[in-house]
């Protein structure tokens, strides 16, 4: 069995994990050879089989997982979505990492019966049934459509997500600066994060009922009718423009809460749901 590699880095990290395999098994060393650093010799005689599921497959699947994907990922990114820059290729990988390694739950996607391992297993085992020596760099490119194919949906998915956080910076952008040129009405308000998307909202330590949060809302969508924001606390906050906002939450990591930290920046103080200081039964039903 002959391998060819256009790269001479990928032939070398190939023939060392080969080594490491054969090693480990208790292979003869005789088994393998690098000639110039670009062609891997596999000597079959040893049991052609064994030679394959325990070394061959195992070790070309981690390279190309741990060494090839990435830079897969950014062909995908350049030649199939036009994104040439560096620092949003960077951004895109991030979120297809996460993606990929089950951290962004949030997002809708698609739930796989094989992992992308598998897929590359199982293109190495059809191909090797057929082929003794090959190009690697070949079989990247043609046997592993549905590898490719699993790596362009995951790219889309963080495409999409990319674009949906930028236009929240832009949104957030532009309610920070209409915040900042607003004249402060109120000093100190509390707000208690009840569960969900409700909330509950002090001025100092008057209890401002739901129907004057709508109103304070409506004063403020109506002299910012080109923003879409939430009425239900957002709103209300921006409208009064306090000197500090107490917020109180047991999830620091809400949608909302995350928002008003960025609007409002270092004026929110962020503090747990047990510490807020005002009597919730009189008001909170």
């Amino acid at each position: 069995m002959k391998i060819f590699f256009k790269y001479v880095e990928d032939a070398v990290v190939v023939y060392e994990s080969l080594c490491a395999k054969r090693s480990a098994l208790s292979y003869g060393s005789q088994c393998l050879k690098l000639v110039n650093n670009q062609l891997l010799v596999i000597d079959e005689t040893y049991n052609r089989e064994a030679i394959l599921q325990d070394m061959v497959i195992p070790v070309l699947t981690h390279v190309i997982l741990k060494k090839k994907e990435k830079k897969m990922m950014v062909n995908i990114l350049k030649e199939q979505f036009f994104y040439s820059e560096e620092e949003e290729q960077d951004l895109l990988l991030q979120i297809m990492g996460g993606i990929m390694e089950g951290e962004r739950g949030e997002i809708p996607q698609k739930i796989f019966s094989l992992p992308r391992e598998l897929l590359i297993r199982q293109a190495l085992q059809d191909f090797f049934i057929h082929n003794v020596t090959f190009t690697f760099e070949s079989f990247l490119q043609f046997r592993l459509k549905e590898y490719q194919e699993r790596l362009r949906y995951y790219a889309e998915l963080a495409i999409d997500e990319y674009k949906l956080e930028q236009d929240y910076q832009i949104l957030v952008h532009q309610l920070r600066q209409a915040a900042n040129e607003r004249q402060s009405s109120t000093g100190d308000v509390y707000v208690m994060h009840l569960n969900k998307n409700k909330f509950v909202l002090y001025d100092n330590s008057r209890y401002v009922p739901e129907r004057e949060c709508a109103a304070l809302a409506e004063a403020f969508l109506s002299e910012q009718e080109s923003l879409y924001i939430d009425s239900t606390i957002i709103a209300p906050l921006l409208s009064l423009s306090p000197a500090a906002i107490h917020l109180y939450s047991d999830q620091h990591d809400h949608d909302f809460v995350y928002t008003i930290q960025n609007i409002f920046q270092e004026k929110v103080m962020l503090y747990e749901k047990n510490e807020f200081p005002f009597d919730q039964k009189q008001n909170i039903t």
